[in-house]
């Protein structure tokens, strides 16, 4: 009996602590390997979630870029009239230099002119900023709260996407009409900016009123009784009618923990913005000033004088992927340049990727 007990006695205290130090040894080394493949997963999905940002950005902004002052079948140096103050802002409520409106402005962040300035992203998801003085020119007022404190605006003057040009049915007489025959007002409103053109002569108004058959124009801020809302020239027969609208481009507060780039589009009198792409910390711009084509210098918006000259546009961001996906062990806050301008970024271990590019505006000669 006292053998058979013998027999059945359990593990030692030896034997409990030799196999609980190796349980717990091959639970550090699977916790060690799930982390270092997490991390690695984390690092590989960020990079192909950075790629598709990079790609999503082109694919989205060179159009819209390169399309800037496009107004039908006649060239830049054809427009015979300024909008005189009496547009939308911000576009519209500029003053040009020589007789075209300009086709693209811009608004750069305070402290980001790319010759060594330095900007601090805290969270990387920044509240938008209310002081329109944090940008130089200073901000327009209808996008202050909009955009994320430090990242520069880009607002392009163009054809609606998709628009296509609505015949003239009437001859439009300076000092007697005030308003354009048209073949149809789909899709057009008051307060929307247009181009009229018949390939030798453009002007570009403001819609006041629209009817099924005609648009009232505006070329100035009188009322319409006022002669300045006569077009100055005459358009004719198959003369054709552009719409045109503002679209902004910027970096505005998102939703979840990552910052937003955002595409805005101005329409009765109001910006209607959308999300682009997530996960953009910041967007700087630079501006290629020149003359038929060739840019002579790239300079920030706070240095441009007129609007006009502009030949292209060279534009950065600062994308970044999900938290925990840098893959190191450094966690201490980083440093990247972008177009000339040092972002300071938080702690938050997350890979982060500068893209950069150059767009030509087709429309700029």
């Amino acid at each position: 009996m006292k053998k058979a007990m013998r027999t059945q006695r359990g593990f030692s205290l030896v034997e409990l602590m030799v196999a609980l130090g190796i349980g717990l040894f091959l639970v550090a080394a699977v916790g060690t390997m799930y982390m270092a493949q997490s991390s690695i997963s984390k690092t590989t999905v960020s990079q192909a979630s950075v790629q598709n940002a990079e790609n999503a950005i082109s694919a989205l902004l060179i159009p819209a870029i390169r399309s800037a002052g496009f107004t039908g079948c006649s060239n830049l140096t054809q427009f015979i009239a300024t909008l005189n103050n009496g547009g939308p802002p911000p576009v519209g409520s500029l003053n040009s230099a020589s007789a075209q409106p300009p086709m693209i402005i811009g608004f750069d962040a305070s402290g980001t002119d790319g010759s060594g300035s330095s900007l601090t992203i805290s969270t990387g998801n920044d509240v938008n900023d209310t002081n329109a003085s944090d940008w130089n020119p200073s901000l327009d007022s209808t996008l202050v709260g909009s955009v994320s404190a430090g990242s520069d605006v880009l607002v392009i003057l163009g054809a609606v996407p998709g628009a296509n040009p609505i015949e003239v049915t009437a001859v439009s007489v300076p000092g007697v009409s005030t308003s354009l025959s048209l073949q149809n007002t789909t899709g057009l409103s008051a307060f929307q900016l247009a181009s009229v053109t018949d390939c030798g002569k453009t002007n570009i108004f403001l819609i006041t009123a629209v009817t099924p058959t005609s648009v009232s124009h505006s070329q100035g801020s009188g009322s319409m009784t006022n002669t300045t809302d006569f077009l100055p020239v005459s358009f004719g027969l198959a003369s054709q009618l552009i719409p045109l609208q503002q679209t902004a481009y910027y970096v505005a507060h998102g939703q979840g923990d990552q910052s937003t780039l955002m595409q805005a589009i101005y329409s009765n009198n109001v910006w209607t913005s959308q999300p682009l792409v997530p996960g953009v910390d910041s967007m700087q711009v630079l501006y290629g000033v020149g003359s038929a084509g060739v840019v002579s210098q790239y300079m920030p918006a706070n240095k441009v004088s007129d609007w006009t000259t502009i030949q292209s546009v060279r534009i950065g961001f600062l994308i970044e992927g999900q938290k925990g996906s840098a893959n190191t062990s450094n966690l201490a806050a980083q440093s990247f340049s972008v177009l000339g301008t040092t972002i300071k970024v938080p702690s938050d271990g997350r890979l982060r990727h500068v893209f950069e590019m150059t767009i030509n505006l087709r429309n700029g000669t």
